[in-house]
Protein backbone atom coordinates (compact mmCIF):
# COMPACT_ATOMS: atom_id res chain seq x y z
CA UNK A 1 0.00 0.00 0.00
CA UNK A 2 1.65 3.26 -1.00
CA UNK A 3 0.88 6.07 1.77
CA UNK A 4 1.56 8.91 -0.68
CA UNK A 5 -1.27 7.71 -2.94
CA UNK A 6 -3.61 7.19 -0.47
CA UNK A 7 -2.65 10.62 2.13
CA UNK A 8 -3.25 12.86 -1.03
CA UNK A 9 -6.78 11.69 -2.33
CA UNK A 10 -7.57 11.87 1.81
CA UNK A 11 -6.62 15.43 2.29
CA UNK A 12 -8.44 16.63 -0.76
CA UNK A 13 -11.33 14.79 0.81
CA UNK A 14 -11.31 16.28 3.96
CA UNK A 15 -10.65 19.73 2.25
CA UNK A 16 -13.55 19.95 0.74
CA UNK A 17 -16.10 18.19 2.82
CA UNK A 18 -14.92 20.73 4.98
CA UNK A 19 -15.73 23.65 2.71
CA UNK A 20 -19.44 22.07 1.53
CA UNK A 21 -20.11 21.33 4.96
CA UNK A 22 -19.51 24.50 6.97
CA UNK A 23 -19.78 27.20 3.93
CA UNK A 24 -23.55 26.81 3.84
CA UNK A 25 -27.12 25.27 4.17
CA UNK A 26 -27.56 24.93 0.68
CA UNK A 27 -23.39 23.77 0.09
CA UNK A 28 -24.23 21.06 3.51
CA UNK A 29 -27.50 19.48 1.41
CA UNK A 30 -25.70 19.52 -2.02
CA UNK A 31 -22.93 17.75 -1.18
CA UNK A 32 -24.60 14.79 0.63
CA UNK A 33 -27.29 15.22 -2.69
CA UNK A 34 -24.17 14.69 -4.82
CA UNK A 35 -22.57 11.70 -2.56
CA UNK A 36 -26.20 9.61 -2.78
CA UNK A 37 -26.39 10.43 -6.88
CA UNK A 38 -22.85 8.69 -7.10
CA UNK A 39 -24.00 5.96 -4.57
CA UNK A 40 -27.14 5.30 -6.99
CA UNK A 41 -24.41 4.26 -9.24
CA UNK A 42 -21.96 2.15 -7.66
CA UNK A 43 -24.60 0.11 -5.96
CA UNK A 44 -26.51 -0.36 -9.48
CA UNK A 45 -23.13 -1.55 -10.61
CA UNK A 46 -22.14 -3.60 -7.55
CA UNK A 47 -25.62 -5.08 -7.43
CA UNK A 48 -25.79 -6.24 -11.15
CA UNK A 49 -22.24 -8.24 -10.32
CA UNK A 50 -24.72 -10.46 -8.19
CA UNK A 51 -27.05 -10.86 -10.72
CA UNK A 52 -29.51 -7.86 -9.17
CA UNK A 53 -30.79 -4.85 -10.66
CA UNK A 54 -32.16 -1.93 -9.05
CA UNK A 55 -33.19 1.38 -10.70
CA UNK A 56 -30.81 3.81 -10.22
CA UNK A 57 -33.56 6.31 -12.05
CA UNK A 58 -35.99 5.86 -9.03
CA UNK A 59 -33.46 6.40 -6.80
CA UNK A 60 -31.93 9.63 -8.28
CA UNK A 61 -35.59 10.75 -8.35
CA UNK A 62 -35.98 9.80 -4.91
CA UNK A 63 -33.26 11.01 -2.89
CA UNK A 64 -33.33 14.77 -5.50
CA UNK A 65 -36.87 15.44 -4.03
CA UNK A 66 -35.97 14.52 -0.46
CA UNK A 67 -33.14 17.33 -0.91
CA UNK A 68 -35.40 19.90 -2.12
CA UNK A 69 -38.28 19.14 0.65
CA UNK A 70 -35.30 19.53 3.01
CA UNK A 71 -33.58 22.75 1.62
CA UNK A 72 -37.79 24.25 1.46
CA UNK A 73 -37.99 23.40 5.30
CA UNK A 74 -40.71 20.82 4.88
CA UNK A 75 -41.65 19.09 7.68
CA UNK A 76 -40.51 15.79 8.41
CA UNK A 77 -43.72 14.18 7.72
CA UNK A 78 -43.71 15.49 4.12
CA UNK A 79 -40.53 13.30 3.75
CA UNK A 80 -41.99 10.61 5.02
CA UNK A 81 -45.08 10.91 2.92
CA UNK A 82 -42.05 10.99 0.07
CA UNK A 83 -40.66 7.71 0.83
CA UNK A 84 -44.23 6.27 0.57
CA UNK A 85 -44.31 6.74 -2.25
CA UNK A 86 -40.97 5.70 -3.62
CA UNK A 87 -41.74 2.13 -2.15
CA UNK A 88 -45.45 2.57 -4.25
CA UNK A 89 -43.20 3.22 -7.08
CA UNK A 90 -40.51 0.17 -6.65
CA UNK A 91 -43.33 -2.17 -6.43
CA UNK A 92 -45.62 -0.66 -9.10
CA UNK A 93 -42.34 -1.01 -11.47
CA UNK A 94 -41.48 -4.07 -10.38
CA UNK A 95 -45.72 -5.34 -11.75
CA UNK A 96 -44.86 -3.58 -14.99
CA UNK A 97 -41.54 -5.22 -15.80
CA UNK A 98 -42.66 -8.92 -15.58
CA UNK A 99 -39.37 -10.07 -16.84
CA UNK A 100 -38.03 -9.18 -13.73
CA UNK A 101 -40.88 -9.40 -11.51
CA UNK A 102 -40.72 -9.40 -7.62
CA UNK A 103 -36.76 -9.32 -7.65
CA UNK A 104 -36.45 -6.24 -9.51
CA UNK A 105 -38.76 -4.55 -6.88
CA UNK A 106 -37.40 -6.21 -4.23
CA UNK A 107 -34.33 -4.68 -5.17
CA UNK A 108 -35.56 -1.67 -5.37
CA UNK A 109 -36.88 -1.60 -1.93
CA UNK A 110 -33.87 -2.68 -0.38
CA UNK A 111 -32.20 0.70 -2.27
CA UNK A 112 -34.53 2.72 -1.09
CA UNK A 113 -33.80 1.62 2.40
CA UNK A 114 -30.26 1.20 2.41
CA UNK A 115 -28.63 3.48 1.90
CA UNK A 116 -31.49 5.80 0.22
CA UNK A 117 -33.55 6.09 3.45
CA UNK A 118 -30.34 6.98 5.77
CA UNK A 119 -29.45 9.45 2.83
CA UNK A 120 -32.64 11.22 3.68
CA UNK A 121 -32.28 11.07 7.31
CA UNK A 122 -28.22 12.64 6.39
CA UNK A 123 -30.26 15.12 4.35
CA UNK A 124 -32.37 16.12 7.05
CA UNK A 125 -30.00 16.43 10.10
CA UNK A 126 -27.66 18.98 7.26
CA UNK A 127 -30.67 21.19 7.04
CA UNK A 128 -31.73 20.66 10.87
CA UNK A 129 -30.46 23.52 13.03
CA UNK A 130 -28.01 20.89 15.24
CA UNK A 131 -26.32 19.86 11.88
CA UNK A 132 -22.98 21.18 13.38
CA UNK A 133 -23.38 19.13 16.55
CA UNK A 134 -24.62 15.99 14.55
CA UNK A 135 -22.10 15.94 12.03
CA UNK A 136 -19.10 16.53 14.35
CA UNK A 137 -19.98 13.95 16.85
CA UNK A 138 -20.95 11.64 14.20
CA UNK A 139 -17.96 11.77 11.95
CA UNK A 140 -15.01 12.70 14.16
CA UNK A 141 -17.00 9.31 16.64
CA UNK A 142 -16.43 7.08 13.15
CA UNK A 143 -13.49 8.18 12.17
CA UNK A 144 -12.00 7.51 16.01
CA UNK A 145 -13.66 4.56 16.38
CA UNK A 146 -12.29 3.37 12.40
CA UNK A 147 -8.76 4.51 13.24
CA UNK A 148 -8.28 2.69 16.89
CA UNK A 149 -10.07 -0.20 15.83
CA UNK A 150 -7.46 -1.47 13.21
CA UNK A 151 -4.45 -0.26 15.35
CA UNK A 152 -6.63 -2.21 17.82
CA UNK A 153 -7.24 -5.21 16.03
CA UNK A 154 -3.73 -5.30 14.76
CA UNK A 155 -2.35 -5.59 18.06
CA UNK A 156 -4.97 -6.99 20.52
CA UNK A 157 -6.98 -8.94 18.12
CA UNK A 158 -7.36 -12.88 18.64
CA UNK A 159 -11.27 -13.06 18.09
CA UNK A 160 -12.75 -13.11 14.80
CA UNK A 161 -16.14 -10.73 14.90
CA UNK A 162 -17.37 -11.55 12.16
CA UNK A 163 -15.02 -14.00 9.40
CA UNK A 164 -17.47 -14.21 6.53
CA UNK A 165 -17.82 -10.85 5.95
CA UNK A 166 -14.61 -8.96 7.17
CA UNK A 167 -12.00 -11.31 8.13
CA UNK A 168 -9.58 -8.69 9.72
CA UNK A 169 -12.44 -7.33 12.57
CA UNK A 170 -12.19 -8.61 15.52
CA UNK A 171 -13.75 -8.48 18.93
CA UNK A 172 -10.76 -6.35 20.64
CA UNK A 173 -10.57 -3.96 17.78
CA UNK A 174 -14.20 -3.10 18.31
CA UNK A 175 -14.18 -2.74 22.12
CA UNK A 176 -10.81 -0.35 21.22
CA UNK A 177 -12.44 1.66 18.54
CA UNK A 178 -15.79 2.11 20.88
CA UNK A 179 -13.61 3.23 23.74
CA UNK A 180 -11.41 5.82 21.40
CA UNK A 181 -14.75 7.24 20.29
CA UNK A 182 -16.42 7.99 23.91
CA UNK A 183 -12.87 9.44 24.34
CA UNK A 184 -13.01 11.40 20.89
CA UNK A 185 -16.47 12.83 22.16
CA UNK A 186 -14.60 13.80 25.99
CA UNK A 187 -12.31 15.95 23.42
CA UNK A 188 -15.05 17.86 21.64
CA UNK A 189 -16.80 18.67 24.68
CA UNK A 190 -13.65 19.94 26.08
CA UNK A 191 -12.73 22.07 23.32
CA UNK A 192 -16.24 23.23 21.93
CA UNK A 193 -17.95 23.21 25.10
CA UNK A 194 -20.84 21.31 24.44
CA UNK A 195 -22.27 18.48 27.47
CA UNK A 196 -19.74 16.19 28.47
CA UNK A 197 -22.29 13.49 28.86
CA UNK A 198 -24.20 14.25 25.75
CA UNK A 199 -20.68 14.29 23.98
CA UNK A 200 -19.47 11.12 25.05
CA UNK A 201 -22.55 9.24 24.47
CA UNK A 202 -23.44 10.35 21.30
CA UNK A 203 -20.01 9.86 19.80
CA UNK A 204 -20.00 6.12 21.58
CA UNK A 205 -23.55 5.09 19.95
CA UNK A 206 -22.86 6.61 16.76
CA UNK A 207 -18.96 4.47 16.69
CA UNK A 208 -21.14 1.39 17.22
CA UNK A 209 -23.91 1.79 14.74
CA UNK A 210 -21.17 2.67 12.41
CA UNK A 211 -18.92 -0.19 12.99
CA UNK A 212 -22.50 -1.98 12.16
CA UNK A 213 -22.67 -0.02 9.07
CA UNK A 214 -19.12 -1.14 7.76
CA UNK A 215 -19.71 -4.78 8.27
CA UNK A 216 -23.11 -4.02 6.37
CA UNK A 217 -21.33 -2.50 3.24
CA UNK A 218 -19.27 -5.49 2.67
CA UNK A 219 -21.67 -8.49 3.11
CA UNK A 220 -23.08 -6.51 -0.09
CA UNK A 221 -19.53 -6.37 -1.53
CA UNK A 222 -19.30 -9.97 -0.66
CA UNK A 223 -22.53 -11.20 -1.91
CA UNK A 224 -21.56 -9.43 -5.42
CA UNK A 225 -17.85 -10.56 -5.34
CA UNK A 226 -15.79 -7.48 -5.29
CA UNK A 227 -13.34 -5.72 -3.43
CA UNK A 228 -14.41 -1.57 -3.50
CA UNK A 229 -17.94 -0.19 -4.61
CA UNK A 230 -16.12 1.88 -6.99
CA UNK A 231 -12.98 3.75 -8.11
CA UNK A 232 -13.74 7.27 -7.96
CA UNK A 233 -11.07 7.80 -5.59
CA UNK A 234 -7.05 6.49 -5.92
CA UNK A 235 -6.48 3.72 -3.18
CA UNK A 236 -9.34 4.65 -1.36
CA UNK A 237 -12.54 3.09 -3.69
CA UNK A 238 -15.84 4.58 -3.92
CA UNK A 239 -18.05 6.88 -2.14
CA UNK A 240 -19.71 3.81 -0.62
CA UNK A 241 -16.78 2.56 0.97
CA UNK A 242 -16.29 6.01 2.56
CA UNK A 243 -20.09 6.91 3.23
CA UNK A 244 -20.66 2.93 4.52
CA UNK A 245 -19.86 3.80 8.43
CA UNK A 246 -21.39 7.09 8.41
CA UNK A 247 -24.54 6.01 6.79
CA UNK A 248 -25.06 4.50 10.17
CA UNK A 249 -23.70 6.70 12.63
CA UNK A 250 -24.96 10.23 11.37
CA UNK A 251 -28.33 9.34 11.51
CA UNK A 252 -27.79 7.92 15.08
CA UNK A 253 -25.94 10.90 16.64
CA UNK A 254 -29.24 13.18 14.81
CA UNK A 255 -32.09 10.63 16.63
CA UNK A 256 -29.95 10.78 20.01
CA UNK A 257 -29.63 14.43 20.14
CA UNK A 258 -32.91 15.12 18.86
CA UNK A 259 -34.00 13.18 21.97
CA UNK A 260 -31.53 14.46 24.77
CA UNK A 261 -31.67 18.12 23.17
Amino acid sequence: MDIKKRLLPAVCIVAVTLLCVLLSRFTRVAFFLVLAVVSAHELQSVLFQADVAVSKCLLIVYITVQASLCLAGWSVGWMAALYCLAIFAAMFWGILKPERGAKFAMANLFALTWPFGLYAVILYAAASDIWLMTLTLGVLGTWACDCMALIGGKYLGTHKLAPVVSPHKTWEGTVVGGVSAALAGMLISWILGWGFGLCVCTAFVASCFGQVGDLAASLIKRMAGVKDYGHLMPEHGGIMDKMDSMLFSIPAAYFILTLLL
